[in-house]
């Protein structure tokens, strides 16, 4: 493929993140919209959140079957068009229920795109472009979730129906597609992707995984799906315990570290073998000064600075782990995406049994403990590598 159309195939691939990543912000930015629309109780009102969340799971279990049947990029225009066909049947939805199901449909393609559009930038790039490349694709993420919640209470601050907001996504995820079918033809851009074998039973991907080295660089993401989701969840929170007036969340402070840190690490003179080793370290250490300081302040500048010295841990990571399994990327995306689920499901239970006996902050520590784990899994990868 020449540059030209490889730069084609990359905004796909980034307008195609920026479309993901509009859709899960929906999720926050209409939940209020939602519950009062449904009349909801508080046992019911998180259960299309945990329809998405399950069809994303099994979407990245399907996805290592998938592998070596059909083409990444094939699978990620189907897996958009599922998209658009979930969020008009949102708006089409009579019923909480069936509000609910779609959601799993929904979260099913988000799966899908998910660790596939890493995988496809893996397969685009290699050395220091395929760096800036997987920086950008996950920077690009990051500005979309700021930026598109925005956007959301412009449109129904002027009148739209919150429904009708999942109809402008999916107009813009049809129109993705629109564009890159008469692109692809006009260009004569051809995916020529080698199929691999197919794996035929969990012992192949097992063996797969093993095969690759990859099980440090998994467990590492397992460790960074836990402080990430947990500051997320509850820094907020734990910030408004703290006292004290501030114009800027917690929460944003540490996004905008995170957005910072990509952006700058493809520029850098720090290769991602030698970042993912001290990203963490250095991170975790800090967040945990700035909470045993105390005071609102020292933790929001803590949560920058933790932010713009581990922000880039994922896309340095997943590069790592596509750059072992160069024959087959969608393997390595998967693994890694599936044990980031994995930390994001099992933190908040973690953080909510921490703060009923110890207090909020030992949930707090317990983030910047696995933030500096995930860099000590990839210094023992390191070393037998």
């Amino acid at each position: 493929m020449n540059d030209r159309n490889r730069g084609w195939v990359a905004a796909f691939l980034l307008l195609g993140i920026a479309f993901l990543s509009a859709i899960f912000a929906a999720q926050g930015a209409l939940l209020t919209a939602m519950i009062d629309a449904y009349a909801l109780r508080a046992s019911s009102q998180g259960a299309a959140n945990a329809a998405a969340f399950a069809g994303g799971l099994a979407a990245l279990v399907t996805a290592f079957f998938l592998q070596g049947r059909k083409r990444k990029r094939t699978l990620l225009k189907w897996a958009i068009a599922l998209c658009v066909a979930a969020l008009v049947l949102l708006w089409l939805a009579p019923g909480y229920a069936l509000f609910s199901a779609v959601w799993f449909a929904l979260g099913y393609g988000l799966g899908l795109m998910d660790t596939l559009l890493s995988a496809c930038m893996a397969d685009l790039y290699t050395g220091d472009a395929a760096t800036r490349m997987m920086c950008l694709l996950h920077t690009a993420f990051g500005l979309t979730s700021v930026l598109t919640p925005m956007g959301y209470r412009a449109l129904m601050d002027g009148g739209m129906g919150w429904k009708q907001v999942y109809l402008v996504i999916a107009a813009s995820g049809a129109a993705l597609l629109a564009v890159a079918a008469v692109v692809r033809r006009l260009r004569g851009i051809e995916d020529r992707e080698p199929l691999g074998a197919p794996a035929g039973s969990l012992g192949d991907i097992a063996a797969g995984i093993r095969q690759g080295r990859l099980m440090l660089l998994v467990l590492a993401m397992l460790f960074h799906g836990v402080f990430l989701s947990g500051l997320n969840t509850w820094v907020n929170r734990y910030a408004d315990g703290l006292g004290g007036s501030f114009a800027i969340p917690a929460q944003s402070c540490l996004f905008f570290g995170i957005m910072l840190s990509r952006l700058l690490m493809p520029f850098l003179p720090v290769r991602p073998k030698d970042y993912v080793r001290v990203g963490g370290l250095l991170g975790g250490a800090v967040l945990a000064v700035g909470l045993l300081v105390g005071g609102g302040m020292a933790l929001r500048i803590a949560l920058a600075l933790a932010g713009l010295l581990a922000g880039a841990l994922i896309p340095c990571t997943l590069i790592l782990g596509c750059e072992r399994q160069r024959q087959n990327t969608l393997l390595a995306t998967t693994a890694m995406m599936l044990a980031l689920y994995a930390g994001q499901a099992v933190s908040s239970p973690l953080i909510a049994a921490l703060e009923s006996g110890l207090g909020l902050r030992a949930g707090m520590l317990l983030c910047a403990a696995c933030m500096a784990l995930c860099s000590g899994c990839c210094v023992l990868d390191g070393r037998k590598a």
